[in-house]
């Protein structure tokens, strides 16, 4: 394999038993996978642990899996999937005294701005705390359209949701903070959105 070759072909490759087909699928998809988990809980070892579990799955079933068209959004689904199980059973298994721990919470930091972009602290704080005014919903659908560039019909794949809901909730996301957010604010975030 070599390093262009594509998701499909690797996919491909894996489903019919190339362990480094495998390997190669992990390493391109870890890091956004990684980010895209750490967005919906913040136990940094569940998602390592999850997404361990997500490659370690899809090979003991790649005989029976199909082809898949656009690898990300399946593997994000996917994902959110393992996270949503390991939530719930952990929750059945604390004590009804601890507060379960929160997940799916898509939370923004002013370091998402300050290293992306040339933006000051200030300025990338103010913007991360209106996005994070957003309902959950809009925060997850915001983050994978423009932090992951997936188009409105992979992240309704991963959300689990029609195409229209997606849509729906990135434009009341975006009316919101124009809403929130002064007019030199609002062309920062638009600017590091790069809409």
């Amino acid at each position: 394999m070599t390093e262009s070759t594509s998701d499909n072909e690797l996919w491909y490759a894996f489903r019919h038993g190339n362990e480094q087909a495998l390997a190669q699928l992990f390493l391109g998809h870890y890091d956004s996978l990684f980010r895209y988990g750490r967005r919906l809980i913040r136990d940094e070892e569940l998602v390592k642990d999850c997404i361990q579990d997500l490659f370690h799955r899809l090979w003991l079933k790649r005989e029976s899996l199909t082809d898949v068209k656009v690898i990300k959004p399946y593997l994000f689904k996917s994902l959110r999937h393992l996270i949503s199980d390991q939530c719930i059973k952990q929750n059945r298994e604390r004590s009804l005294r601890l507060p379960a721990q929160p997940f799916f919470e898509v939370v923004f930091s002013h370091e998402d701005f300050i290293i992306s972009t040339q933006l000051s602290g200030e300025q990338a704080l103010v913007i991360s705390q209106a996005l994070n005014h957003l309902s959950t919903r809009q925060r997850e659908a915001i983050y994978l359209r423009f932090f992951d560039g997936l188009e409105y019909d992979k992240i309704a794949e991963v959300m689990n949701v029609h195409v229209q809901s997606v849509r729906n909730l990135v434009c009341q996301g975006v009316k919101s903070l124009k809403d929130i957010l002064s007019p030199i604010h609002l062309s920062w975030l638009l600017l590091c959105l790069n809409l």
